[in-house]
């Protein structure tokens, strides 16, 4: 009868914490601007020389492989936050090509991990897109595209970058995905506020169409908006910003003349949000919100100098300061919610 008892009760552990293993899987998704990613060859439809190794920034092989490396690292570091094989999907900004995105994923950190890529050129004068690295474990696309944000009329005097919209499979889970790099403040915060604006309306649309669809759509909406979670362009997106409780602590992605700003953003839609708190899997999801963060350890905070707590930059104007980029990536981690029989 003890030995029955105790067979029972050792049965009962193990389900226990098999349930509590499965139901502490995380994954992460990011996003990142990688400042100024280009390689080293002259694309002539686009303005590039200031990279090329003949430039004021003399940028090299050498210097193109350094830049490569330090971008490959933090994707590792980034996927690390989670538990299930890297990272599952990133958001990039500022990369020239497909190319060199191929070359992060082919790097020796990420290789094992048989990264995925979604990228369209887009046309803007520099030749910088946004795009996307996945994980096909994790991650299954089946449709996507670029959403122009060119507004009607001046295509020709104000191109820039366009949306990145996939609809895809996150562990069992549908979702929509929005990948943008809104229009810069160049010219001044007021001049230019009208452009991210636009931007911002351009993907309410998007996301009012998808969900007249379908109400309970699971949408991630991520990227480098040149705009605070207080701006009005931020406010106008009909969507949960977790990164919003962050910016009001006084965090940032990136600083400017001793000020802290938080450009670069992941948004979700409610359907995921609020399963943070539910006791029941809601709508079918696989996916529960966790939690957000600005990623900054110490190898991408500058330690002295006058950039001393700034993240740490690739370029000072033409001097290479050999360092990851002037913004700090930003992620958001999931839990998995699985129906998995341990005994299978």
């Amino acid at each position: 009868m003890y030995i029955k008892i105790k067979s029972k009760i050792v049965l009962l552990l193990f389900f226990i914490i098999m349930k509590n293993n499965i139901s502490a899987q995380k994954i992460v998704i990011g996003f990142y601007n990688c400042e100024n990613f280009y390689d080293t060859i002259n694309q002539i439809q686009v303005i590039d020389e200031d990279f090329l190794p003949e430039s004021d920034k003399g940028y090299n092989s050498q210097r193109f492989l350094q830049k490569t490396k330090n971008i490959a690292a933090t994707i590792y570091k980034l996927g690390l936050l989670g538990d299930y094989n890297g990272i599952a999907l990133l958001g990039l900004a500022e990369i020239e090509n497909k190319q060199v995105i191929e070359n992060l994923i082919q790097s020796p950190l990420l290789k094992k991990y048989n990264y995925k890529i979604i990228h369209f050129d887009s046309k803007d004068l520099r030749g910088i897109d946004v795009g996307l690295i996945y994980n096909p474990a994790i991650f299954k696309p089946y449709i996507y595209k670029p959403l122009s944000l060119s507004i009607k009329g001046h295509e020709k005097d104000y191109p820039t970058r366009d949306i990145l919209y996939v609809k895809g499979v996150l562990n069992e889970t549908w979702v929509h995905l929005l990948i943008n790099h809104w229009p810069s403040r160049r010219g001044g915060l007021k001049q230019s506020s009208q452009k991210r604006i636009w931007a911002s309306s351009i993907c309410k649309n998007i996301i009012d169409s998808i969900t007249a669809i379908d109400p309970k759509a699971n949408i991630i909406m991520m990227g480098d908006f040149n705009d605070n979670p207080t701006d009005k362009s931020i406010m106008n997106i009909p969507l949960m910003n977790p990164f919003f409780s962050l910016f009001k602590k006084g965090e940032g992605s990136l600083a400017f003349r001793d000020s802290w700003h938080l450009f670069d953003q992941i948004l979700i839609s409610k359907t995921i949000f609020v399963s943070n708190n539910a006791t029941e899997n809601e709508g079918g999801n696989k996916i529960r919100y966790y939690k957000s963060v600005i990623y900054k350890d110490s190898d991408h905070i500058e330690m002295y100098g006058k950039y001393q707590g700034y993240p740490k930059r690739t370029w000072d104007g033409n001097e290479f300061r050999g360092g990851f980029s002037d913004h700090f990536p930003v992620a958001m981690i999931f839990s998995l919610i699985t129906d998995v029989n341990p005994l299978n």
